[in-house]
């Protein structure tokens, strides 16, 4: 009896020992609480940003394109045909199949060499027909927007560029192009600023947009806007 009793207590001592083991490794690969985010809101918050674009940003936006305000015409002429019964967007939704999707997407054409830092969002409105110049379906004529591409750093100035791949003489080489730079150029050109005010190369500019990018492109929308 003694030696069955000498045999059975390191079994024992073994089984307790394993059973203690896996119940230790199961509460330490449990999820830990996530952190919340410093830049989470209140309701109440939300509310009054809300109010204040409606009063503020919405309103105005009604009565320019509803063409009802002299003033606000003559400040920002506009060849779009007065609607009185315009609604503002007033949100933008962003299904979770997208944000994954895209992510994903982004992670998969951004070499190693750049360093993804976040995404940004652009203000955006939408032109006044059913397509753009490329042929694709406009969902919102009118209405603002938003558009979405990924950021890094450029340099020491802090500023979180967006960017996008395009290949501007179709030879299959991958140029990185950050997309505040192009949108000042265009601003420039618009505003009748020199070329030697800028150094700027206007011509190569404008031939850029004459090549569709699309395949290379970072850059999203689409996302429909509701008023």
């Amino acid at each position: 009896m003694e030696k069955k009793h000498l045999i059975g207590y390191p079994i024992v001592a073994i089984l307790v020992a394993l059973i203690t083991f896996y119940c230790t490794r199961k509460e330490h690969t449990v999820d830990p609480v996530p952190v919340k985010p410093k830049e989470i809101i209140s309701f109440k918050d939300a509310v009054q940003l809300y109010r204040s674009y409606s009063d503020n940003r919405a309103c105005a936006i009604k009565v320019f394109e509803g063409n009802v305000d002299g003033q606000l015409d003559s400040l920002c002429p506009s060849d779009r045909e007065a609607d009185k019964n315009f609604k503002p967007a007033r949100s933008f939704y962003l299904s979770k199949e997208f944000l994954d999707n895209y992510i994903a997407y982004i992670k998969k054409v951004t070499p190693d060499s750049i360093d993804v830092t976040g995404y940004r969002l652009y203000l955006g409105n939408y032109p006044d027909k059913d397509e753009f110049d490329d042929g694709k379906p406009i969902p919102d004529p009118r209405r603002n927007t938003v558009f979405i591409a990924p950021t890094t750093l450029l340099g020491n100035d802090n500023l979180h560029r967006g960017f996008t791949f395009v290949d501007r003489n179709n030879d299959g080489k991958r140029e990185t192009i950050f997309l505040e730079d192009e949108f000042k150029r265009n601003e420039n050109i618009e505003l009748g600023i020199t070329e030697k005010e800028t150094n700027i190369n206007t011509a190569s500019f404008f031939s850029f947009f004459s090549v569709n990018y699309t395949d290379l492109s970072t850059i999203a929308n689409d996302l429909g806007s509701y008023p």
